[in-house]
């Protein structure tokens, strides 16, 4: 029981610097550091869950907020949608506009590759074309 009891103690000592900790971590997450919006998402839901094992859990629209907060200028519009919200979208409808919005983005530039070497071919096929009929 003394084992217990001192293994409680230290937890429970450790526990405001602990919330600090969290506290700080979610607030400086940035989208930009991640490859996707499934890893951002995760990396703000675990100090969040972990805030909530110490006992100072966040409230939903808080992460939400932060998650708005964290996202880059390509996500700016579904950033707006989500914080013009009344009520706010949970996190994880909030999470899946931002992989819907990262879907159409991905489409958006393949697209926009697609466009850009049938001009470099056509560019190519014109020169030679004037090449040879010189």
């Amino acid at each position: 029981m003394d084992a217990w009891n001192r293994l409680r103690d230290i937890f429970q000592d450790n526990k405001h610097s602990r919330v600090v900790t969290l506290e700080d971590e979610l607030s400086n997450t940035k989208m930009e550091n991640f490859p996707n919006a499934s890893a951002y998402h995760q990396c703000l839901k675990s100090p969040a869950d972990q805030l909530k094992n110490v006992g100072a859990p966040m409230s939903k629209s808080h992460l939400v907020i932060q998650l708005v907060l964290g996202l880059t200028s390509a996500y700016q519009g579904v950033g707006t949608l989500i914080r013009q919200s009344d009520p706010l979208p949970s996190f994880y409808q909030a999470r899946s506009m931002l992989t819907l919005e990262e879907a159409e983005l991905a489409k958006e530039a393949a697209m926009g590759l697609e466009l850009a070497m049938v001009a470099a071919s056509q560019s190519v096929y014109d020169s030679n074309s004037s090449h040879s009929n010189q």
